[in-house]
């Protein structure tokens, strides 16, 4: 894989550290050198840093973003600063997400890379919210997109209240406003979006689905994935395909 990135130092050694021997890596250090690199080059893969951008070079990176047809990796810092340019990027196209220090150990770097050329379910739905979750408060944001990544999902809707140090109320009438479902709702998606890899492309079991993604008895992930997607697990990746059941997700998620 051919990779162009612009990022700041830390994430560009982080990056390099999971590449194979096969692998390439050219680092730029302008949103020009990028924008040229990508029209002059033959690249397969471009990660980079939106949060290292001024205002004026985050719009000609939007811009970029919805033109370029190679596969994008976005590997950021997590703050309220920083989550509403991750929200904007994901609205503008699917890409995948590394947050940094958050869920970039060396095993979810190197799955992300893998993905690039097609997306995993989570950053497909999230690209399919983003467009709502842009009018939310910057800190209830930076609470939303992990969610999506490889972050712990928390169990209760209580635990995204305390992480977005906001009252369970305000949250779901700012989630109402944007039309989203709510934050149990957005909780129920997250995680099921996380088990078409496992079930799918890995074909472990629903049981072994149930106990590594948060459900407390294989029962209850039947019963969310019926009554989310419409289907039993088994026929998750069957008679379900990527497509439909990210498309389902996302209607769930925003059917408020």
């Amino acid at each position: 894989m051919r990779i162009l990135a612009l990022l700041p130092d830390d994430s560009e050694r982080a990056l390099r550290r999971v590449l194979n021997p096969s692998d390439t890596l050219r680092r730029v250090f302008t949103l020009p050198a990028l924008t040229a690199s990508v029209s002059a080059e033959r690249v397969d893969a471009i990660v980079f840093d939106p949060t290292t951008l001024g205002s004026a070079e985050w719009a000609e990176a939007c811009s970029l973003l919805e033109d370029v047809r190679l596969p994008v990796l976005l590997y950021a810092p997590l703050s309220p600063a920083h989550a509403p340019r991750l929200v904007q990027a994901s609205a503008v196209g699917v890409h995948e997400m590394l947050l940094r220090d958050v869920d970039d150990d060396p095993v979810t770097v190197r799955r992300r890379l893998e993905s690039l050329r097609m997306p995993e379910p989570p950053a497909a739905v999230l690209s399919l919210i983003a467009p709502r979750m842009v009018t939310l408060p910057a800190m209830l944001q930076s609470v939303i997109v992990p969610l999506f990544c490889a972050a712990r999902i928390p169990r209760w809707v209580d635990g995204v209240a305390q992480a977005a140090g906001m009252p369970r109320r305000s949250i779901d009438r700012w989630m109402a406003r944007a039309e989203i479902g709510g934050t149990a709702t957005l909780l129920d998606v997250a995680r099921l979006a996380r088990v078409w890899a496992p079930l799918v492309d890995r074909h472990e079991s629903a049981a072994e689905v149930a106990v590594s993604h948060g459900y407390r008895r294989v029962r209850i992930l039947a019963d969310h994935t019926a009554r989310i997607v419409g289907v039993s697990p088994s026929a998750v990746g069957v008679s379900l395909s990527r497509k439909a059941f990210v498309e389902r997700l996302a209607a769930h998620a925003t059917r408020g």
